[in-house]
């Protein structure tokens, strides 16, 4: 099984895949965890990138759009495919869904949909929703250097693309809704209730 977790920058992704990771352990799942940008060579260029401080040069952000969806089939067939050929759950922090909603806030929609038509479905995807106010308040807190994409700005956008993605791809598979805006300690119990006869 695939399943793909998805949210703008401070929705609290990280702690909801710890969460999420325990609640699949605890149905028998062996699991393997993953992330995008990848660790691999192809994902550090990106890392680079995004943490330059120039960040509107010419063509960055085709150029990124452009990593992302090789580092993306990068990720496929050197640790995706490999992980469910062993028959294990993976769960990938951020995928395609992420290049579509943040890359297309610089450039055209439809292209960066195209350079990533390669890229296979999950299974499953989670959104997890959460208000602008709050994602900021997280990012002030947890986050000791803003990247690219963390304004309130981007985050409108961005949010807005992925309601637009999620539409498109609605029906091609399991969409599982998460509440970014409740405290830690309630994300397991959010996670339970919702999941509950998806997998």
């Amino acid at each position: 099984m695939f399943i793909a977790v998805e949210g703008i920058d401070g929705s609290g992704k990280s702690t909801t895949i710890k969460e999420l990771g325990k609640y699949l352990v605890s149905k028998g799942h062996n699991l393997f965890l993953t992330a995008e940008p990848t660790d691999m060579a192809s994902g550090k260029q990106i890392r680079e990138v995004l943490a330059q401080k120039d960040k509107e040069s010419p063509l960055v952000h085709e150029m990124l759009a452009l990593m992302f969806a090789s580092d993306r089939l990068n990720h496929l067939r050197e640790q995706i495919w490999p992980a469910l050929k062993e028959k294990k759950t993976v769960v990938t922090d951020r995928y395609l869904f992420s290049s579509i909603a943040y890359q297309s806030t610089r450039v055209n929609y439809e292209w960066v949909k195209g350079i990533n038509r390669f890229a296979m479905l999950p299974d499953i995807l989670v959104y997890i929703e959460v208000s602008i106010d709050k994602a900021l308040d997280r990012i002030d807190v947890f986050r000791h250097k803003k990247e690219l994409y963390e304004t309130r700005e981007f985050l409108e956008q961005i949010s807005a693309n992925y309601k637009k993605v999620i539409s498109e791809f609605e029906g091609m598979m399991k969409i599982v809704y998460l509440d970014g805006n409740v405290d830690m300690d309630e994300i397991y119990s959010d996670i339970e209730k919702k999941f509950e006869g998806v997998i």
